[in-house]
Parts: structure tokens; C-alpha cells; sequence
């Protein structure tokens, strides 16, 4: 813990020497925070496996500290964010690691008519276990993602849209580099803005991504090749009520003798304030993924959550959500098609005694339930978090 205090404060005196050359108006603030997790079922596994793995619940400790940084000189806006974190295993100690994500966004405006978005993001993070299929291991994936688009606003009602992206997956072990891959995508849109502010967009999409470290296959693709046609709407029903919806018809295709995608797919989300204190968030979607299974192409990933907040004093706000996920591995190659389904919840308190600092508390727990017996699992938590931004 020594260490990780020594590191806390090296970030902090960087960030506070960088604070005291920040204009008057720019917002730059640092931050600090702890969290401890107990997980009764660390790796996901399935009961046939309890007696294999007495060591399958654990706790673990989360330190963070880092800098946000919203800065707006004109009519241009920059937002930044940066933090470093370390995270210790009380029992299983070889999955000890440092994370770290980046954020750096500039949405820039010339003139009235030309406008964009242009910027990068790069993070590491442990995978999910329960994406592991039950390997125990130490598995770091760094991500890291380029984007750019430009907006014209060719009339008061209409506009055009461009936009690119590029993206990166490295996972740290020999067992998970065959899901490495990289991918580059450009977009472009036309929409339409209402008097009352809700707009609707049609939009071309066209993605092509490889896996570069996958063995040729007849089956499970290394390439692949992904068009969009898709509809995206925002409304605002009311002062209250507001949705955002994207549906379009997906075609994938790739380097294998498979059939690939074709169909609907997209989402719904709706957000309800239904008072000053409460508010509600619902979703459903179907949507296509690159597969966390070495034997499958892809996966089409439908569900549904619902979410919700109570201010219920000036301190004190709570937080409770669920979610239901079916997931289809497609194309696997002669093989069991994977179908699973997913139920999880959680509900959180958060005690705000001051401006600054933020206590929460909280419960979560969840299932799986697979025609593929292994990757059943259940688990439950519980977890605390101490926040103080300066």
C-alpha cells in the first residue's frame, strides 16, 4: 500500500503544478478514489467446477487517481481526462495489475456552418472473466481508438456528416492474442433538425476489420467486412421525456466459406425525468459484436436494462439497475452454437456529505445460464468506493 500512496501522490503534485498554470475559467479538476469488491465467484465458473477451485471468491482493492479537464477557449472545447490505477488481489495476488485510461476529445467550430469532433482514447484493462470461459489467468487488454468527423450545416434544418475511426484490441497473454484485431471505419450522414430540437439522420456506415493474430480457417474468419444502413433519431417528447433510437440493416461478410450477417439490428433508449428527483432510463437492442469465442465469427448480442435514481435527501441518492442479455455465437464452425442468457442487478447508495467527496455503497449479483453446461455461473457482491475531486 506504501507504493501505492507514493504513486498517488506523485500523480497529484503533477496534476496540482499543472492546475496553477490553468486560465481563470478552465475547469481542471483532479481526483483520488478507492474501492474495495468482494466477488463470490471471481472466475465465473460453473458449480461443477467449486471443488476444482476453493480460491474462487476473492476480494480486491481498486486506487485510482487522475485529472478531468474541461476547457473551453472561444468557441472550441476541450476535454480531456487522464488516470493511472492499481488493483490488488487479497487471495489471488498473480491477477494484481496497473490499468490506466486516457481521454482526449476537441470539438472544434469554424464559423456558423462547419463544426466536428476530433480526437483519441487509449486504456488498459483486465478482461471479464466471465468472458474467459473459465481460464484463471493474468489477461491485460489495451485499447485504443482515433476519431474524427466534420459537421456542415448546409440550411437552418439540414445537415452533412463525415466521419472516421479507427481502433485497436491487444490482449496480454499467448492464450487471448488470437482475439486481437483491428478495425477502421468511415461514415457518412445527412440529417434533419426539427424547430423544437429533435433530428433525425440517415447513415452509411462501412467497417473492415481483421484478426492478425488468427491461424487461416476455413471457418472462423480473420477478415471481415461490415456495412451499415442505418436510421438515427433523438426526441424530446416533453421537458421530461426524451429518446434516442438507431436501427439499420447490417451486412457482414468475411474471409471464411460461412454466410455471414444480414438483418435489422440497432436500439432504443429512453430517458424519463419523471420529478426533480427521479428518473428513469430504459434500453433494447439487437446488435452485432466480434466474438469473445476463438470459435465463433461473430455474435448478436440482444437485451434489454432498465435504471433508475431517487435524490432521496440532499445527501444521500440511490441507484438501482438490471439487465437481461441473450448472446448467439454465429458461424462456429460446424460446432455447438453457443446461446446464453444473462441476468444481472445491482443497487447502490450514494452519501454525498460534501462538494467534493462521495461515499458509495452497494450490492450486485447475476447469472448465466448456457447450453453449453461450463459457461453456466452465478455470483453475488457487495463493494465500496470513496471519491474526493479537488
Amino acid at each position: 500500500m506504501r507504493v501505492a500512496w507514493h504513486v498517488v501522490t506523485m500523480v497529484l503534485g503533477a496534476l496540482l503544478a499543472v492546475s496553477a498554470h490553468a486560465k481563470e475559467g478552465d475547469t481542471f479538476r483532479p481526483f483520488v478514489s478507492y474501492a474495495r469488491h468482494y466477488d463470490s465467484n471471481l472466475f465465473r465458473l460453473a458449480e461443477s467446477e467449486y471443488a476444482l477451485v476453493p480460491e474462487r471468491s476473492d476480494q480486491y482493492g481498486v486506487l485510482s487517481a487522475g485529472v478531468n479537464m474541461d476547457w473551453q477557449p472561444g468557441r472550441q472545447r476541450i476535454i480531456a481526462s487522464a488516470s493511472k490505477s492499481q488493483v490488488r488481489y487479497a487471495r489471488n495476488s498473480y491477477l494484481d495489475y496497473d490499468g490506466s485510461d486516457y481521454q482526449l476529445r476537441w470539438n472544434w467550430r469554424v464559423g456558423n456552418p462547419w463544426s466536428g469532433l476530433v480526437g483519441a482514447t487509449q486504456s488498459v484493462t483486465q478482461s471479464s472473466f466471465s468472458d474467459l470461459s473459465g481460464l484463471r489467468i493474468n489477461n491485460q487488454v489495451t485499447r485504443e481508438n482515433q476519431f474524427a468527423n466534420v459537421d456542415w450545416q448546409l440550411h437552418p434544418r439540414w445537415n452533412l456528416g463525415l466521419a472516421a475511426d479507427a481502433a485497436t484490441s491487444t490482449n496480454s497473454t499467448v492464450q487471448q492474442a488470437s482475439q486481437d484485431y483491428e478495425d477502421k471505419s468511415v461514415a457518412a450522414s445527412l440529417g434533419y433538425t426539427t424547430p423544437k430540437g429533435s433530428s433525425l439522420r440517415g447513415q452509411l456506415r462501412r467497417v473492415e476489420g481483421k484478426y492478425p493474430n488468427r491461424l487461416a480457417n476455413t471457418f472462423v474468419e480473420r477478415a471481415y467486412t461490415q456495412t451499415e444502413y442505418n436510421l438515427l433519431g433523438d426526441w424530446s417528447v416533453s421537458g421530461k421525456l426524451v429518446t434516442h433510437a438507431r436501427v439499420g440493416y447490417v451486412v457482414r461478410d468475411n474471409d471464411t466459406a460461412r454466410s455471414g450477417f444480414s438483418s435489422l439490428a440497432g436500439r432504443l433508449s429512453v430517458d424519463y425525468l419523471s420529478t426533480a428527483k427521479t428518473g428513469l432510463n430504459w434500453a433494447v437492442y439487437r446488435e452485432l459484436s466480434n466474438s469473445d469465442d476463438i470459435n465463433a465469427s461473430y455474435q448478436v448480442n440482444t437485451g434489454t436494462s432498465l435504471g433508475a435514481s431517487w435524490v432521496a435527501t440532499a445527501k444521500v441518492t440511490l441507484y438501482a439497475g438490471a439487465a437481461f442479455e441473450n448472446r448467439l455465437f454465429k458461424d462456429t464452425g460446424g460446432l455447438n452454437q453457443r446461446d446464453e442468457d444473462t441476468l444481472s442487478g445491482s443497487l447502490t447508495m450514494r452519501y454525498a456529505p460534501i462538494r467534493m467527496a462521495a461515499l458509495d455503497v452497494g450490492v450486485q449479483a447475476g447469472r448465466r445460464n448456457s447450453n453449453v453446461a461450463i459457461n453456466d455461473y452465478k455470483f453475488h457482491g457487495v463493494f465500496m468506493n470513496v471519491r474526493a475531486d479537488f
